[in-house]
C-alpha cells in the first residue's frame, strides 16, 4: 500500500512539472518573438506600417539568430 501511494504522488509531481515546463517554454517563445520584433524595429530603418504575421516574425528571429552566431 505504501508503494502505491508513493508512486501516485511521484506521478502527480511529474505531471505538474511537465505542465509547468510547457507553460514556461511557451512564455520563452513569446518573449523571443517580441525581442526579434523589437530589434527589427530598432535596427532596421524601416518601421512596419502593419502588424507582422507570425511567419514574418519567425523569419526575422531566424535572421537575427544567424547574425548573432
Amino acid at each position: 500500500m505504501f508503494w502505491l501511494i508513493i508512486s501516485i504522488i511521484l506521478g502527480a509531481i511529474a505531471a505538474v512539472s511537465l505542465i509547468y515546463n510547457a507553460v514556461k517554454d511557451t512564455k520563452i517563445d513569446a518573449l523571443e518573438y517580441e525581442v526579434a520584433y523589437l530589434t527589427h524595429v530598432l535596427f532596421e530603418k524601416q518601421i512596419p506600417h502593419r502588424e507582422l504575421t507570425d511567419e514574418e516574425i519567425r523569419q526575422i528571429k531566424d535572421a537575427w539568430n544567424k547574425r548573432i552566431k
